[in-house]
């Protein structure tokens, strides 16, 4: 037991200095000049920040070398909302764009937080930005590869937001964001993002149906296949549409019980898509001759 115990101040002691690390986004200061005031905005010390920034406003301007963070970005990812208000009310920029990565701190705000539980929607961070001038409608036109070799999609606020909430959809356009405007890329509109949402994608797409009536007959997404550049339209059936749905459209009973038995749930999994499908063929969509672009439903 001896020989146990004499062991436990230094487990104990490696314990405490575990604790103590500092978050890795942090460290991708130390470098910095601004390494000081971003472990202020860690430990959430809006006092320290506020002495920090105000005795050299240019921290503000500091960019991490690592991720192309700068302090409001990297409170946006702690998500320590304080320190974020604080840093904007002292001068921040609320259109700051990442150098690496090309996105907005808006378009970073436009994403599932996981405080106080995972996949929480948070609105006070764009409500924030948009309150002190941000740009709704900045893009990024087209996916590209950063120097490191990372894969970086093009996106914007309204694309992002159209994923995930309908009230930040809601937010945006009343801050002057267009819910029509098309990405170079692909030519997707926010509607293509809203049909590849999550569970509430439908409610999100209904709006953008019901009120904002979008064109649903024009293509979602415009690729280019290589290497024989042939050009590819992929319209509203082609994201909606799955197997079992498919089945469905066609009345394929024997295909239906078979999914069924691989699924007892699978009915009920795609109860709403199959209203949303009757809808969309009472607007005139054609589900049945359609030829989908997904080979798996053949």
């Amino acid at each position: 037991m001896r020989i146990c115990l004499k062991y436990v101040p230094i487990v104990l002691c490696l314990f405490v200095i575990s604790c103590k690390q500092v978050n890795r986004n942090v460290t991708f200061f130390k470098d910095t000049k601004a390494y000081d005031l971003a472990k202020a905005v860690e430990k959430e010390d809006l006092n320290k920040v506020e002495s920090l920034v105000k005795s050299d406003i240019k921290l503000l301007e500091v960019i991490d070398p690592v991720s192309g963070s700068n302090v409001l970005s990297l409170a946006l990812t702690l998500e320590n909302f304080e320190c974020f208000k604080k840093l904007l009310a002292l001068g921040a920029n609320p259109n700051f764009i990442n150098p690496i990565t090309k996105r907005s701190v808006l378009i970073d705000a436009c994403t599932f937080y996981s405080k106080p539980e995972p996949y929480t929607i948070d609105l006070r961070y764009i409500r924030l930005l948009l309150e002190k001038g941000a740009n709704p409608n900045y893009i990024v036109e087209n996916d590209f590869t950063d120097k490191e070799g990372n894969y970086h999609m093009a996106t914007s606020a309204i694309h992002e937001a159209s994923a995930l909430d309908l009230t930040m959809v809601k937010i945006l356009i009343k801050a002057g964001a267009n819910p029509y405007k098309k990405l170079e890329q692909n030519q997707s509109p926010p509607f293509s993002s809203a049909l590849k949402g999550f569970k509430n994608k439908f409610e999100i797409t209904n709006y953008y149906i019901d009120s904002l009536n979008v064109d649903i007959n024009e293509p979602i997404s415009i690729n280019v296949q290589m290497p024989s550049n042939k050009v590819v339209k992929f319209y509203i059936q082609d994201e909606v549409v799955n197997k079992y749905l498919l089945a469905k459209i066609k009345g394929d009973t024997l295909e239906i019980n078979k999914l069924k038995k691989e699924n007892k749930e699978i009915e009920k999994a795609n109860s709403e898509g199959w209203k949303f499908i009757l809808k969309l063929e009472k607007l005139g969509i054609d589900f049945k001759n359609y030829e989908y672009k997904n080979n798996d439903y053949e």
